[in-house]
């Protein structure tokens, strides 16, 4: 049986992070795209690292997978679907997704991730080690999860989001697109798009 191939969007730590989880996941890393510095292109690399203008060059037929933690990533995964790249979803083995959740492509889930059920996870979004998601709960598109946070059931998570390392969201609440909500937050009631919220209870963050 010929395994799984990807190459993973992102050629920095994270990536080298993202690749241990593919393994672990069976699948096989053939490269690393570098969308910012031509210069850090690197065919010695093992995996090559692979300037964006050149990647369509390299196994075309091979679907990609976000590694950059940025949600600003979502612009170049888009320019590589556009042109005419397939997402893969990489899961690894640890984490838990109820039979009833949906993951669509091009998501990462790291070890010891928690997914409830009927929850639905949106196309290129990381959800990283340690998160919990509960049930009825939808997470938009490009969104990042960091470390240990924990979601309770029926929340919505807009596009792009970003939530912080440790954060807590309670039940039902809503989280507008490309917000962001620090780390140890704890999310009460719901946050407008486009802010950043951060504290206990989550309030915006002053502007200096």
């Amino acid at each position: 049986m010929t395994r799984r191939r990807v190459i993973l969007v992102g050629a920095a730590r994270f990536a080298e992070e993202i690749t241990d989880i593919a393994i672990d996941a069976g699948i096989d890393v053939a490269g690393w795209i570098e969308g910012l510095d031509p210069a850090r292109a690197d065919g010695a690399h093992v995996p090559p690292i692979i300037w964006v203008d050149a990647q369509a060059t390299v196994e075309p037929e091979t679907p990609i997978a976000p590694a950059i933690g940025s949600v600003r990533r979502g612009a170049l995964m888009d320019r590589l679907v556009g042109e005419g790249r397939s997402l893969a979803t990489i899961v690894h083995p640890s984490a838990v997704i109820a039979r009833t959740a949906i993951v669509e492509d091009g998501c990462v889930i790291f070890p010891n991730v928690v997914v409830g059920a009927r929850t639905r996870i949106g196309a290129g979004t990381i959800v990283n080690r340690g998160v919990l998601i509960g049930h009825h709960s939808v997470v938009g598109p490009g969104a990042f999860l960091a470390p240990g946070a924990n979601v309770a059931g029926g929340v919505t998570i807009g596009r792009g989001v970003h939530v912080g390392i440790g954060a807590i969201v309670r039940d039902d609440c809503s989280i507008g697109d490309e917000a962001t909500v620090g780390a140890g937050a704890v999310v009460v009631r719901d946050v407008p798009a486009g802010i950043t919220v951060i504290g206990l209870p989550a309030r915006p963050m002053e502007r200096a």
